[in-house]
């Protein structure tokens, strides 16, 4: 498998996540010593004039971790599922619209990992995914560790890169699908009707051949698909 990415964003969004984390820790000890040593009401809503945004700053910190800080990243553990598959397939890693990208003979997938613990199913009365189990309120909350609207991030990802294929001229015939991949070890995926794949990052290599045991382009549009993603 070749592997394009864009290997400034990655470092740069590694220090951003590192300087984040470190700015909004500071705050929140600065804001929580002046809160102390503040009692005086005036004064005290300084305290929480800092707490506040600094509780925001937390989140972002703990979402830019998550995704750029730790080791290995999502990008990397979804690499390393991929490893083995052979040439004709490329991946693309944070070149496009979309963060990750698998161009094979069976068309293009975009890649979406998720890092949510517990059983992970759909309700097809509800018409969204569940999450049971994994991580308590307070780690869902606070942590990120709480499912977020899969569904909607499907359709975002896919609009984002047809608007990307509709200004580069590419004109392809099977249009982009999105793979959920699940890479936490303690996550479990049940029911088979989930309305978008969902796959556990150990079975994506699997999933990925089977899928492309039946050829939807030929050699000539894969190698065109492949030209104009790269230019």
């Amino acid at each position: 498998m070749k592997i394009l990415e864009n290997s400034k964003l990655i470092e740069r969004n590694k220090k951003i996540a590192q300087y984040t984390l470190y700015v909004s820790l500071a705050l929140l000890v600065f804001g929580f010593i002046w809160s102390i040593r503040n009692t005086d009401p005036d004064k005290a809503m300084v305290g929480w004039l800092i707490l506040l945004p600094s509780y925001f700053l937390v989140q972002i910190s703990i979402y830019m971790a998550n995704k750029w800080g730790k080791s290995p990243r999502p990008d990397e553990i979804v690499i390393q599922s991929l490893k083995g598959l052979n040439d004709e397939y490329t991946f693309y890693n944070y070149t496009t619209p979309v963060p990750h990208l698998l161009v094979g003979p069976q068309g293009a997938w975009i890649l979406n990992p998720y890092h949510q613990k517990g059983v992970i199913s759909f309700n097809s009365d509800k018409q969204r995914y569940q999450q049971k189990g994994g991580a308590g309120v307070i780690g869902k909350y606070f942590g990120q560790e709480g499912l977020p609207n899969v569904l909607r991030e499907n359709e975002n990802l896919k609009k984002d890169l047809q608007k990307y294929y509709e200004k580069r001229n590419i004109n392809e015939r099977i249009n982009p699908e999105v793979i959920n991949v699940f890479y936490s070890e303690v996550v479990e995926l049940d029911g088979e009707n989930f309305p978008v794949p969902c796959i556990k990052a150990d079975k994506l290599k699997t999933f990925v051949r089977k899928e492309s045991k039946n050829r939807e382009l030929t050699p000539e549009e894969l190698s065109e698909l492949r030209r104009l993603l790269t230019e």
